[in-house]
């Protein structure tokens, strides 16, 4: 296939890891037509809790106030995004309150760190024991992505089992756990700060969005919350897609469901993610302006016993232009074992998913980023 310029130098070597096989390279595109994902306005939420209550973590009170309310549009809100988890799995929403200042302080420091030598930004690289940092050759679906990436703990650290058996389906894994601990760049000047402020704000928005998901389920809006409380496997990540001169052939992020319970981004204006719809057709999101792409994973699907299902997607590149792109990844404590809800199960609806440990997933998923582990764990492995 010849040398590529200008990428990390293993990207050049071993540029045959990164082509899909046939059937999944995107050289066929995606509709980008009429047909999108929802846009929803938070706002009646926001009026509704009023300034004081929408910024703290009450849950109680704030669940309270969203079960007990008689306002029509914050029942329309929660009805919209029970509509848009149910039919696409995903939906953009705005009138959030994140403030913008902080976006683009973020963005600003991505494209700086991104910037940096090779070198300098592996020495804060991320491996198969140290989960958190800088990581150019992660794998999905066993294929290398197009990407670059750097990835912290919301709470300052990502906890794992120590270990798990090779054959995941049984289970198994070390009483013990390890710690990784974030590691911060020396450059540029002001990213810590940045980046943790930046995931204070957004995590307290998927806070408010696990609830208000939650109570379209007709479940009580603070019936997860004390899976997040202290500890929890948060994350937040800054992607970085270089412009690609084999497009056609290789995936940013080949197709994958996402295996936590909510995933928050921010994207630039370039494009590149894509939905499968329910009837196998790829759907380009198309970018808007300072909005948040919202999407349920497994978790929320075993919880939801399938009324709301974590759907495919993938993250294409552009030939000319390079793309950034920042999830938060809003997933529970590893001690966090995952079933459908009680509410939701009875002999008409039996339960469709045996309880199943969040870490010990989270773990054995984490290895497959990094090895060639045969089939990548599903929550289908854990079906009835």
């Amino acid at each position: 296939m010849g040398r590529i310029a200008n990428f990390p130098s293993s990207w050049s070597k071993d540029a045959e890891a990164f082509v899909l096989s046939s059937e999944h390279r995107p050289s066929s595109g995606a509709d980008s037509g009429d047909d999108d994902v929802p846009v929803i306005s938070l706002k009646p939420l926001f009026d509704a809790l009023g300034a004081e209550l929408a910024k703290g973590s009450d849950w109680a009170a704030i669940s309270a106030k969203v079960e007990q309310s008689e306002d029509s549009a914050l029942r329309s809100l929660v009805e919209a995004i029970g509509n848009a988890c149910a039919e696409w799995g995903f939906f953009q929403v705005i009138d959030h309150e994140v403030p913008r200042e902080l976006l683009h302080k973020v963005k600003d420091v991505a494209k700086e760190f991104f910037t940096l030598p090779v070198e300098e930004k592996k020495k804060i690289g991320r491996s198969f024991d140290r989960h958190l940092g800088y990581n150019d050759s992660e794998l999905t679906k066993n294929t290398r992505d197009w990407k670059e990436i750097f990835d912290w703990a919301a709470i300052g650290y990502m906890e794992m089992p120590e270990t798990v058996e090779s054959d995941y389906r049984s289970g198994k894994y070390s009483k013990t756990t390890v710690k990784s601990y974030n590691q911060w760049p020396e450059k540029p000047e002001g990213f810590r700060d940045a980046c943790e402020e930046y995931t204070a704000a957004v995590v307290h928005l998927a806070s408010l969005l696990l609830g208000l998901i939650t109570v379209s389920l007709g479940l009580p809006f603070n019936l997860f919350h004390h899976c997040f409380d202290t500890e929890n496997t948060i994350r937040a990540r800054l992607n970085y897609y270089p412009q690609c001169p084999l497009a056609d052939m290789v995936c940013g992020v080949n197709r994958h469901v996402d295996s936590g319970a909510l995933t928050v981004l921010a994207q630039d204006d370039v494009g590149g993610l894509q939905v499968k719809r329910k009837d196998g057709q790829w759907i380009a999101i198309r970018p808007c302006e300072e909005a948040f792409v919202v999407n349920v994973g497994a978790i929320f699907q075993v919880w939801s016993n399938d009324k709301y299902c974590g759907v495919e997607h993938r993250v294409v590149v552009n030939e000319t232009r390079e793309r950034f792109s920042i999830p938060v990844f809003f997933d529970p404590d590893i001690r966090t074992d995952v079933s459908p809800a009680p509410q939701l199960v009875d002999e008409t609806h039996p339960a469709h998913y045996q309880s199943y440990n969040w870490g010990f997933f989270r773990r054995t998923r984490n290895n497959g980023n990094f090895k060639q582990l045969g089939e990548n764990i599903q929550i289908y492995h854990y079906a009835i």
